[in-house]
């Protein structure tokens, strides 16, 4: 908007309040300076104050609304993060597994693991505990076409290196590993025993055994694999199911064209096993 009106598009500014206008009072009144600063200039007009920023006696009183509405975003982010460290802490928090493979939530928010994602994390731990390197199993799965968890072609080592290290694998999950600093850039940073942190124990479903995952954080503690590593096979073709995480179609399965009549009553198999584990969950709960 701010674009458009330097470039002559606009000529005046409706917005409902100062609040919604700017985070902070810096911002406000620099943005409005540029406005005024314009030829012809651009005035902005706040519905709730009734106030034009072209009359030069309200500069005093939308300061003053400014500096209000600073402390009012303030005061709500702190009650955000404490609705949210609260959650945390009795282990009710939602956590998010956006660009997390082998796990989905389910209509009731459940985590639930995808088994065609699964099977990657699978390749993943066992090609690192057989020898190979991080960056050894990163081009392993580019040159078989996987696309990484934010959807990219090529998979950096960092990426492998998160999912060795993520508890989440083993179905564990640590809260508040990173934090937001500043209120007003809302940029996260690592939690370095900066604020309390809450760990979890069998929160969700594991697709990786807790002894496998710790021989893991062995091997990486250690430094003890080759720069390159051994060469590795392609994942073995199974019949596995893609569960589609988002959109429209979010819960629906994708299915093979290509499938046998074995793997279609395989697949079968695997619904009737699914739904038979969710009714037992459900049980219990």
């Amino acid at each position: 908007m701010i674009d458009d009106a330097v470039a002559g598009k606009i000529d005046l500014i409706l917005t409902k309040s100062i609040s919604r206008f700017g985070r902070n009072i810096v911002d406000i009144l620099t943005t409005l300076r540029n406005l005024s600063d314009l030829n012809p200039p651009v005035a902005v007009n706040f519905e709730s104050e009734g106030i034009f920023s072209s009359d030069g006696k309200n500069k005093l009183v939308i300061s003053i609304l400014s500096a209000l509405a600073e402390l009012e975003s303030q005061q709500r982010s702190i009650s955000v993060k404490e609705g949210i460290r609260y959650r945390m802490q009795e282990g009710l928090y939602k956590f998010s597994i956006k660009n997390t493979i082998g796990y989905y939530r389910d209509y009731s928010g459940m985590v639930k693991i995808e088994p065609a994602e699964a099977e990657i994390v699978h390749f993943i731990y066992d090609s690192f505990i057989e020898g190979a390197s991080p960056q050894g199993i990163a081009e392993s799965l580019s040159q078989q076409g996987i696309r990484s968890p934010m959807g990219m072609e090529t998979w950096p080592q960092a990426t492998i290196r998160s999912i060795l290290t993520n508890e989440k694998y083993c179905g564990d999950v640590l809260y508040q590993k990173t934090f937001s600093k500043d209120y007003l850039s809302h940029k996260s940073v690592k939690n370095k025993d900066i604020l309390p942190q809450w760990f979890w124990e069998n929160n969700h479903p594991a697709i990786i055994k807790r002894e496998q995952w710790t021989r893991a954080q062995e091997i990486l503690a250690s430094g003890k694999w080759g720069k390159r590593g051994k060469a590795l096979s392609a994942i073995k073709k199974k019949c596995t199911l893609a569960k589609v995480k988002s959109g429209v179609l979010c819960g629906y399965f994708l299915l093979d064209m290509d499938w046998t009549q074995g793997e279609r009553e395989q697949f079968i198999n695997i619904i009737n096993n699914i739904n038979e584990l969710d009714d037992d969950q459900d049980g219990r709960s």
